[in-house]
């Protein structure tokens, strides 16, 4: 195995680590690079696999640098959540924009933490295959959590009925009932 192969995984890692800032980005890939370089030399098969090692490797060496230039770091993914969950409709009133919050927090809450790794990792990456192989597990795994996260947004969005005004059938009160 050589360092190309393991580009998409130091891509992932250094935008998960850097809050989607590109320059930051760039420096997290190249320490990653030179990890990669490190591990490949003083990898130990008998100790595990190679994909797992090298990318904690990477990636304890991406965050190594950003301690090490006073920068903080993500415990989790919250870099591609916020972004999700950013006024990513600005041409929308505050209220449908509320309203999507909302539904994509509904969402995030009801995905499970292989489910919010494989969004994130397809998000970041930009397809099932380097979303796979960024994971290190099969593409099929992926494909089947993708359709379990596309159903659970469509729940969503049925249940909140994003988009659209309520609707009020005709003659009937736009109030709940009184509780008695």
């Amino acid at each position: 195995m050589d360092v190309p192969s393991f580009m998409p995984i130091l891509r992932w890692e250094a935008r998960k680590l850097s809050y989607d800032n590109s320059f930051t980005a760039e420096d997290l890939v190249q320490e990653g690079v030179i990890a990669v370089m490190t591990a490949l030399e003083s990898y130990d098969p008998e100790r595990g696999g190679m994909r797992g090692y090298i990318r904690i490797c990477a990636r304890n060496r991406m965050i190594s640098y950003l301690r090490r230039n006073g920068r903080e770091y993500p415990a989790g993914d919250e870099s591609v959540f916020e972004r999700l969950r950013s006024d990513e409709f600005e041409d929308c009133c505050p209220d449908g924009i509320i309203e999507r919050r909302e539904a994509v927090f509904a969402l995030f809450s009801s995905l499970s933490p292989f489910e919010r790794d494989v969004l994130s990792a397809y998000l970041t990456c930009g397809g099932v295959t380097d979303a796979a192989v960024t994971l290190g597990c099969g593409r099929k795994k992926i494909d089947n959590a993708l359709q379990r996260i596309r159903v659970k947004a469509r729940e969503i969005k049925q249940d909140q009925n994003l988009g659209a005004p309520p609707q009020t059938p005709q003659g009937a009160s736009p109030l709940p009932p009184p509780l008695l």
